[in-house]
């Protein structure tokens, strides 16, 4: 198991290649107003964490719960969070079932998708 304990904007390759077949992966996945905001009141707005899942050369992602965690020192990138911040106005986080390594999937397949990776509902 890998357990992140602060906020990304995108999953990491080496984290992702680290996964066995059945290995999990905690990731919390924030925006720049993830831990910066007076109000705590939208918070489910502004951070989310996933249990990823591998499963051969899948991975299976689920929503855990809302989140306000310390940035990612070297996991944040301005065209993530902005996908992201855009993703968690529109809702809809609790229906991803899986992360992709590309961002070749559908975009209404997306909940998220930003250069190289999304996540998806299916």
């Amino acid at each position: 198991m890998i357990y992140v304990n602060a906020g990304a904007t995108r999953p990491a390759d080496i984290w992702l290649d680290r996964l066995n077949n059945g290995g999990r992966l905690i990731l919390p996945l924030t925006t720049d107003l993830g831990f910066t905001s007076s109000t705590w009141s939208n918070m489910h707005l502004r951070g989310a964490v996933f249990l990823v899942t591998r499963r051969g050369e899948e991975y299976h992602a689920q929503w855990i719960s809302p989140v306000a965690i310390f940035p990612c020192e070297g996991m944040r990138d301005e065209e993530s969070e902005k996908a992201l911040a855009a993703a968690f106005e529109s809702g809809e986080h609790k229906r991803v079932t899986r992360l992709y390594r590309t961002d070749e999937v559908p975009a209404e397949r997306c909940w998220v998708r930003a250069p190289g990776w999304c996540l998806a509902y299916a």
